[in-house]
Order: structure tokens, then sequence, then C-alpha cells
């Protein structure tokens, strides 16, 4: 068995020697045996959030207790108050290189690292005792940018980097959130992979002071919670992120001998939601089969919806089976980008804000950042305000100078501290509030109940509007007591109920670009004679399944494929996907190249064109699991399966 590996990030253009020619009758979908591998000992679900993470898990000998943990290391120093989470950020140092440039270690993780950071811009302050004109003002050409965690490379040279929010390098590119370049040698995947890694060995740890001390990751079956409305690539490039992490096993795992033999699980958030949410439902209110569930995950960087139609309830009136009635949906947004619109605010207020906090006192912004955390978590909306006090930090000098010279004429007490009156707090909190409204609207008619989960949920402002917009439009709104433990407890839970989801709805069209027999009107760039002498048109999209097809979990697509020319040696494919129901072309504007795989067909030379290539993609699932299979040619002429691995190229 030959592993192949995918490039994802970019689209690749298939050239003419590596297509191939599309079947006249494609197959019918068949249904994937069950998977009956043995259960592990341990299922540990890993909520990986983009402010807060944390895990739950459940031994498979006690399907029904669910543990999780709110002892994290650091949260007390920094005043943290108990919680089933820790910060998602890093920190690291800079470590000088023999070229001077910038090269960055891992120092710390979670609180620690938020400690840290803290420590080493303490320190920065103490040796640069200058004071700003103020009069400097950097070109910011994104909320995200005003944020004055973002150290610029000069900053990082001197104090280090503090990478948080880095899971919102993985939206979906048809969002338009800009974010700053990570400086020196550090990538996105660097940062989800350490974060992972250092998350892992924790919980190890921890597990083997709660269970036994031998434990080891040969007991585990790891769950990784991703966003619904992630693209493919993004949801499959976190296994091989896990990999890396040590989490599983693999070409890619620095340590196989510790890793974990299961593979990794991923868990739409939603979903996992929807398990924690309607065991609720199950407890307290009376839910009959056809009712329709509409789940709302308010995180930190993602909404993310889902509308389930229970199937089956048993005798206990537990939901034992649900099917995605509409498809998953939602945006960017949740309680992240309530943050960016606070320093949005600040930086309007105060202009020289940013750089004040990047050039003269970063400790003032990570100060500023917890005073908000604080207020933000709290707010109840209505006569509300706040004031942050600047005396004693050099920004209240700064800043009466940056408008003097600009002819801006105010009282003293004007700068002594910034203040934010209830307008400015609806300001804030109202953009994404009204997403997250808007975002349930489009699919409340005909749901009997609503679910509300996540972080930004546990606001006491996000609640009462909630409420007030949908209130006497469904029977019941649910909002969990703690809603951010949702999602770890609900993945855990999901896994053990294996037949829980019994169907999904494809979000997109997917399929492979290949090439057919030309056809009026095809465009004449994706035209060209075959070595047989006829036209043919590259670039087609050869489609597996549409959009808005219902796709019961394990349902399997095959298509047969032949290479273009008689001498071919390899074969390349390139998944895509569309949000047309009927893509022709893979050149069309809206077409994502999701990625690509390549299979060495040279052993079944001698039959030419005849050789044929059976690709099989498995839907219905979180994720899309292709394979590939010579069927004609190979070693003893049986067939070879070609399994198929997304990676960043």
């Amino acid at each position: 068995m030959r592993a192949i590996r995918a490039s994802l990030f970019g689209r690749k253009k298939l050239s003419s020697a590596s297509s191939s020619s599309m079947p006249s009758d494609p197959s019918c979908p068949n249904v994937a045996e069950a998977n009956d591998s043995p259960l592990p000992e341990v299922v540990i679900a890993v909520d990986f959030g983009t402010t807060f993470s944390g895990f739950a898990y459940v031994k498979t000998s006690r399907p029904n207790v669910v543990d999780d943990n709110c002892e994290w290391p650091g949260s007390n120093q920094a005043g943290a108050a108990s919680y089933c989470k820790t910060q998602t950020c890093l920190y690291y140092e800079n470590r000088p290189s023999t070229d001077g440039r910038l090269h960055l270690e891992l120092k710390a993780w979670g609180w620690p690292a938020f400690l840290a950071y803290e420590r080493a811009v303490t320190q920065y302050n103490f040796r640069h005792k200058h004071v700003s004109s103020g009069t400097s003002v950097s070109n910011l050409s994104s909320p995200i940018t005003e944020d004055p965690l973002y150290a610029s490379e000069s900053l990082a040279m001197e104090v280090g980097f503090f990478a948080h929010k880095f899971k919102l390098y993985f939206a979906p590119q048809h969002h338009s959130i800009s974010l700053p370049a990570l400086p020196g040698n550090l990538t996105p995947e660097k940062l989800v992979v350490d974060y992972l890694r250092c998350l892992t060995e924790l919980i190890i740890d921890m597990l083997r002071v709660a269970i036994r001390k031998d434990f080891s990751m040969n007991e585990v079956q790891w769950c990784l919670t991703v966003p619904a409305i992630w693209d493919e690539d993004a949801k499959q490039l976190m296994r091989t992120f896990a990999e890396k992490a040590g989490m599983t096993k693999g070409d890619l795992c620095p340590n196989n001998d510790e890793a974990s033999p299961y593979p990794l699980r991923i868990i739409l958030e939603p979903e996992a939601a929807s398990v924690y949410c309607q065991d609720v439902a199950s407890r307290n209110l009376q839910v009959f089969k056809g009712d329709k569930i509409l789940i709302a995950d308010l995180g930190g960087g993602t909404i993310d919806l889902a509308v389930h139609e229970v199937l089956e309830i048993n005798a206990s009136s537990e939901i034992t089976k649900v099917r995605e009635a509409t498809s998953s949906y939602g945006a960017p947004g949740g309680g992240s980008f309530v943050d960016l619109q606070f320093f949005h605010l600040v930086n309007r207020k105060i202009k020289c804000f940013t750089d004040f906090c990047r050039n003269v006192n970063p400790s003032l912004g990570l100060d500023m950042y917890s005073w908000w955390q604080r207020f933000k978590k709290d707010y109840p909306g209505g006569d509300y305000s706040a004031d942050y006090y600047l005396i004693n930090s050099g920004l209240m000098d700064a800043w009466m100078r940056y408008d003097m010279e600009r002819g801006v004429q105010k009282g003293y007490s004007e700068y002594s501290a910034l203040h934010l009156c209830p307008a400015d707090f609806t300001e804030i909190f109202d953009p994404q509030v009204v997403q997250a409204i808007r975002l349930i609207e489009e699919n409340i008619g005909n749901v009997e109940i609503l679910m509300i989960v996540g972080g930004f949920a546990a606001n006491p402002y996000v609640k009462r509007r909630i409420q007030d917009a949908f209130k006497g439009k469904v029977k019941e709104i649910v909002i969990p007591m703690d809603p951010g433990r949702a999602i770890c407890r609900g993945a855990a839970s999901l896994f053990m109920k294996r037949g829980y989801i019994h169907s999904r709805i494809s979000r997109r069209t997917y399929g492979v670009c290949s090439r057919r027999d030309y056809q009026l009107g095809d465009p004449d760039e994706l035209v060209e004679a075959g070595d047989d002498g006829k036209l043919k048109c590259n670039g087609t999209f050869s489609v597996f399944v549409k959009k808005g097809t219902m796709l019961d979990v394990g349902s399997m697509q095959k298509r047969t494929y032949y290479p273009a020319f008689h001498d071919q040696k390899k074969i390349q494919f390139d998944l895509y996907s569309s949000p047309k129901t009927n893509p022709r072309y893979i050149t069309e504007a809206d077409a994502k190249n999701e990625g690509s795989f390549e299979i060495d067909i040279s052993r079944g030379k001698s039959k030419g064109k005849d050789r044929e290539i059976e690709v099989t993609m498995v839907f219905g699932d979180s994720l899309i699991n292709v394979s590939a299979a010579g069927k004609n040619f190979g070693k003893n002429k049986a067939t070879e399966n070609y399994p198929v691995r997304f990676d960043r190229s």
C-alpha cells in the first residue's frame, strides 16, 4: 500500500499529461461498512478553540460518564476564574541566529504563555524608559492589526512573540479576514502543531494521575473539534497537524511508539453541541420524533449553526438518532471579533494607542486586554459604562501631545481615562450579536427548539438579545448553564453514539478535475488534440456529489478513470468543490481546489489507455475520505489502494 500526499492551499492546474477521461455512466452510491474496530479504553475530545481550548474524556466502560478539567497551569497566578478551558496562546522567545534574523522558539503555552509574555514586556519597559511624542501613527489596514498584542517583528526581536487567535488563519478563504504576517520562522501550521503537542502532553500527564500511572496513548482515541463552516482542506489539515503533534501514529508523527494507534476522529462543533444540548433537552423537555432543533455555537472565532431533525427516541425519552435538516452554515464571528471591535474603537478614540503600546509601553496593551476580558464577560447591556484609567501609564501624556499638535483641545480630565459609554458598548457588541441573530433567522422557520452554546453565549447581553429575538417563535430556547463546555463534552459523547448522526446534507458540490471529449461551447483555452487526434477538453469538473444532496453517513461514490496517453506513467487527481449545483469547469471563479494526489501507473504501461483507476469518495461523515485503486494492473494484477493524505504543499 502506497501513501499519497496531497497538496493543499493553492490551486494546481492539471497538465494534459495527467488528465483522465470521465466515465459515461457513474456508479450509484454504496454504503460503507460500519467500523467494527475494538474500542479504546478512553476517548479524549479536544476542543481546539480560537481563544480558549479544553478537553473532556470518557472511559468506554462507562460511556455515560463524561469528565472534563477546570485546573489549568498558571490560571490561578493569572487571576483567571475556574473554567473548563485554558487560553489558546503560545509565547515564543527570540533566539539569536547566525544570520541575525528573527528565530523564535517556544517558551510557554496556555496561561503560562500569557504570564511569560507579561514578564517580558515588563522587563522591556524597564530597559527602555523613553517617552514617545505620540505623533507617529502606523497605517493600520484592518481591525485585527489594531490589537496591541500583535507584536511587530522589531518588537518580537526584543520581547518575543505572543501568538493568539491563530485559529483564524484557517477560516474560510471567501470570508475577508485580513491577518498579519507571522514573524520570523513562525507559520500557522507550526503554531497549531506546537499547541496541540503541548496540550496532548498535559492531558496524558493528567490522566496518569486520574486513571493510573502507566496510562499511555495506546489506550486513547483522540477526537478533535473543528468548525462546520471550515473548508474541506482546513478540516483535513487538522489530521496532519495532530499527527505531527504526536497524537496519532503515521509517517509524520515524531514518535510512533508513544502515539495513539487509533485514527483521529474529526468532530464538527455544532454536532458536538447538538449531542450535549439534546441530552439536556431529553432530561428537561418533551421532544418528539420529527422535531427540528437549531443549534447555534457562538464561539470565539466562528458562529456555527446546524439544524437537526429527530429521527429516533428511545424508551427513556433520549434522542438516539438525528439527521441534518439543512446543510450546516455560519460565518467567522463571536468573542474574538468583539475584542477586535473594542480595540478598533480604542484606536478611534486614542489615535496613538497602538503605536504607543508597541513602541513605548507594551505592558499597557496587555493590561488593557485583561481589563477588557473581565468587562466583556459580564456586560449586561442597558445603561452600562466603564473607565480604564490612564494615569501613570504614559499614554495620557502622549495622547495629550498628539491632540495638541493637531489643534485638538479637550479638558485635562478627558485624558485621564478611556471612557466607554453605553453607546460604545453597543457599537462593540452589536455587530456580532446582530450577525448571530441574522444567521439563526435564516432557518428558524419550522424549528421547535433553539439551542445556544459557546463561550460567547455565556455573556448576559448576548443571552438576552437572542431570547428577545426568538421568544414566541419557537417552543423552547435552551442555553445551558455553562455553554462554553458544550463542545468538548458533546464531542466525547458523540464518539460513543456512533450512529447518532444518520445523514448530512452536502454543503458544496465535490468532484475531480478530468478530461473528456470536446463538446460544443467548451472554452478554447481548455481544448487540445489528444494522441488519437480527437479534440479533448481539459479541466472539466467530474462531479461525485452535488450540493444539497442528502447523504447517509458512509455513502460511497466511485468513478473509474483512464490515462490520457498510452505511455503515461503517472496520473494526478485534483479534488475540487464548488458552491454551484452543476459546475462544468474547474476554472470557474468559485471552484476551489481541495487537494490533489498522484498515482504511479507505470507498472500497467502495457495496457496503455485501458488501465483502470477507480477513485472512491466516502461522504456523509465530518470529513470526505478519498482513496484510489488500480483495478486491472499492478502486482499480480491485484487491486492496489492509494489512500490520500491531505497536507500543506
